[in-house]
């Protein structure tokens, strides 16, 4: 996914990380792009942390890595679903009912045609995004409204939102409007390096992590939303870096993993 906003630029295991700055308490600017509003909740200081762990794109051949990652960790994850993916073969449609049977893995809509990569264009015309969207929820029979928009970073939270420099706004007010909650992320986490980005190990990321959350560069403080991609995990390597960071996260006391409901408040 690609998109303009504020960002730092980190390396994580095989490609490239967003730090998205702190943006509590911002007001929107007229003419000038989007900024954040405030965070979606107060939270008290306790810890844990938690850490929500997001895969877009899928159903895909990396989905069945993901979803036994979940049950073999009793590990809480969200997965957001393409329609149109879910829908291309017998297999596809298989792994979205495995999804759907696990009780570790909760489902959201990442749009029926993922905007056929035309994310400027899409996002022109917001009753086609909504279409697009409705038509993927109802091929999914998905009731719980969780959305991430494909190739854009916004949240849509109640009344707490951000947005990234991208088009995309008008279209986020109308999924919101028509009761879908919108999710971005704080940090992206890919397998593969380039233009000239590193890896980072899990014990890297995990210490990324922590430095987010203690100082407050996340959209809601104390929680942190990491974005992967189904596809990732049909690399050995890359699973093995990301069970070291669940295993560090776990052992250290200071953290949990959650499912993304928790921020809508249902």
């Amino acid at each position: 996914m690609f998109w303009n906003f504020h960002k730092i630029l980190v390396i994580c295991t095989g490609g490239a990380m967003i730090f998205s700055p702190n943006t509590t308490n911002r007001t929107e600017m007229e003419g000038g792009g989007s900024v954040v509003t405030r965070s979606v909740k107060h939270r008290a200081e306790e810890k844990p942390y938690c850490i929500f762990l997001s895969w877009d794109d899928g159903p895909s051949e990396g989905s069945q890595s993901v979803n036994e990652l979940a049950l073999k960790d009793s590990l809480s994850i969200n997965v957001f679903l393409i329609g149109r993916n879910a829908c291309l073969t017998e297999r596809s449609r298989a792994m979205v009912l495995e999804y759907a049977a696990n009780p570790m893995v909760e489902i959201g809509n990442h749009s029926f045609t993922h905007a056929n990569r035309k994310y400027e264009a899409f996002f022109r015309d917001p009753e086609v995004v909504l279409a697009d969207f409705n038509r993927s929820r109802d091929s999914l029979h998905l009731t719980n409204g969780l959305t991430r928009l494909p190739g854009r970073n916004f949240f849509r939270l109640g009344s707490f939102s951000r947005n990234d420099h991208n088009n995309g706004k008008e279209s986020a007010d109308v999924l919101a409007a028509n009761g879908y909650s919108v999710f971005g992320w704080d940090l992206e986490w890919r397998r593969k390096a380039g233009h000239g980005i590193s890896t980072h190990t899990g014990e890297a990321m995990f210490q990324i992590v922590g430095e987010m959350l203690e100082k407050k560069r996340t959209f809601v403080p104390g929680y942190l939303v990491l974005l992967l991609h189904d596809q990732d995990c049909r690399d050995g390597h890359f699973r093995d870096e990301l069970e070291e960071f669940i295993r560090l996260a776990r052992e250290d006391g200071r953290y949990r993993f959650g499912h993304l409901s928790e921020m809508t408040g249902n």
